[in-house]
């Protein structure tokens, strides 16, 4: 294997074996962040705090309160009562990307390779443009990609509590107490 082709197939693999970069994905934890992801009209799928899960279209929303339209009825939610929100979003485009501009130039310098007609310039060249195709192809495919992903969790209780329960028995009394974090 020629010094040419090692090093193609090592920056192609190279390419593939980095992670894809992970977009930001915003999650709110109150109702006043909710406000900036959604509004109303949008369709959101809410977890109530019993584990219910409740497809609808949002009416309202101020820092307090969820209004959503629930089979034609209006239901007003709290924070209190709703464990976890999802949206239908669209994919990130960024690892698209990055895969297809990957594939694109990998797969250009690769045939070059093999080919034997490696030329710096031109090559260079070449796997730009190829990449770029491929890139645009790889963002193409991921703007077709809508999933349900989380935009509201309710936070984690940090809140540690002290009980003190008296304790009467025969011989003496006592007091149990009791610690959760």
């Amino acid at each position: 294997m020629s010094a040419h082709l090692r090093l193609t197939v090592a920056a192609f693999s190279l390419c593939w074996a980095m992670p894809a970069a992970a977009g930001a994905q915003q999650i709110a934890g109150s109702f006043s962040q909710l406000q900036v992801l959604v509004k109303p009209g949008d369709t959101i799928i809410v977890t109530d705090s019993g584990g219910q899960e409740i497809k609808a279209r949002i009416t309202g929303l101020s820092p307090t309160s969820l209004a959503l339209l629930v089979d034609g009825d209006r239901r007003e939610f709290t924070e209190k009562d709703v464990q976890k929100i999802m949206q239908k979003r669209s994919d990130s485009l960024q690892d698209g990307a990055l895969a297809g501009f990957c594939t694109g130039a990998g797969l250009w310098a690769l045939a070059m390779a093999l080919e034997g007609e490696w030329h710096g310039g031109w090559m260079l060249l070449g796997a730009a443009y190829m990449g770029g195709v491929g890139a645009g192809i790889g963002v193409g495919i991921d703007a077709m990609i809508n999933t349900w992903q989380p935009i509201y969790a309710k936070p984690a209780s940090s809140a540690s509590r002290v009980t003190l329960a008296p304790m009467l028995a025969p011989g003496g009394a006592g007091v149990r107490v009791s610690w959760t974090f």
